[in-house]
């Protein structure tokens, strides 16, 4: 079997039959030059792999139509589409349709289906991982007197400041600034931030996050509602792994993957039942622990980059029955 990638260390966990030429971001920066390595590798390999990006996927599907005489089978990793508009969904359509298999983050891909349409068994769910696994798990934790609300994708700051304008509660939200957020979906621009929201612009640094995220009481995660796509998975697995209760809203990714008590799940864009979340959560110790035991057994369950590479090969039907295995009992182990 062989398996050309642009996914960084896949040949750390493949077994010894499996082939794979790796053109990573990380180290071939330069995207044409990673994209013609990665199509002269496609010809000669049995399954191309590649992050989800829609231009690279029309490239790719494209060039593996028109030319003949080779077996690779695209695969992709990841799915972020906005809808397109209508003279350009039938292109979006195409490509998408010449996808092998779409291993993507979340269990309900129906909204996908029916837009794009797109059969059901094309999509196969992968679990994700815990981002910088070792360093989260190396990291003291505390119950403080501050909450946390992290990331830059999707993040409905219209509803939390609605929601927390009346409370108590310190909140200290972690994010980037206009023009790094509004490509994601987020912005914070013409809303008023009340008294007791700090707004941080430096969500890149990943002491810095693990440090205020390690003293949060809560975790509050606001996405948009109707977005469409998932959002604030990493977030939410190195809150969990943190040994964090989370509060989040209904999402792709959210309430189709997270089990009951894993996570506070609200409804999006409704300010009254994130309030009543908090208000509760903050008061009750109890129960903000049992959320936060649930989540932290879930998110360690799914390790970290290792574990998510081995879930890739193994979707891509690439492992021996010992690595189906593995899949199988680290798939039960999260969703216990």
């Amino acid at each position: 079997m062989r398996i050309a990638t642009d996914i960084d260390g896949l040949e750390r966990v493949a077994p010894r039959d499996i082939s794979i030429t790796a053109f990573p971001a990380e180290k071939f920066a330069a995207r044409w030059k990673r994209n013609l390595h990665l199509l002269k590798a496609a010809f000669a390999a049995d399954y191309l792999i590649i992050h989800f990006s829609l231009i690279e996927v029309l490239f790719f599907a494209t060039l593996l139509f028109i030319v003949p005489f080779h077996r690779c089978r695209l695969v992709t990793l990841d799915f972020f589409v906005i809808a397109p508009p209508a003279w350009l969904r039938p292109i979006v359509r195409w490509s998408l349709s010449r996808i092998d298999k779409m291993l993507v983050y979340f269990r309900d891909s129906s909204a996908f289906e029916e837009l794009y349409g797109l059969p059901k068994g094309k999509f196969h769910y992968v679990p994700f991982k815990v981002n910088k696994f070792e360093k989260v798990l190396n990291t003291e934790v505390f119950d403080g007197e501050y909450i946390v609300v992290a990331g830059r994708s999707r993040r409905d700051f219209r509803t939390l400041f609605a929601a927390v304008q009346e409370l108590p509660y310190p909140v200290k939200v972690l994010t980037a600034r206009e023009q790094d957020i509004n490509p994601h979906g987020s912005s914070l621009a013409g809303i008023a931030c009340p008294p007791n929201v700090e707004i941080l612009y430096n969500d890149s640094d990943v002491d810095f996050f693990l440090k205020l995220m390690s003293g949060a009481r809560l975790v509050v995660l606001p996405l948009l509602r109707g977005a469409g796509i998932q959002a604030g998975i990493a977030v939410y697995l190195v809150a969990m792994a943190l040994h964090k209760c989370v509060i989040i809203s209904e999402a792709p990714g959210v309430s189709d993957v997270l089990l009951d008590g894993q996570a506070h799940i609200v409804p999006a864009g409704d300010p009254p039942a994130l309030r009543d979340a908090i208000q509760q959560l903050w008061q009750d110790v109890r129960l903000r622990q049992q959320y936060a035991h649930a989540g932290y057994h879930y998110a360690i369950a799914l390790g970290g980059d290792d574990e998510l590479r081995r879930s890739i090969l193994h979707s891509v039907d690439c492992f021996t029955d010992m690595h189906v295995e593995h899949h199988d009992s680290l798939a039960s182990a999260a969703r216990s």
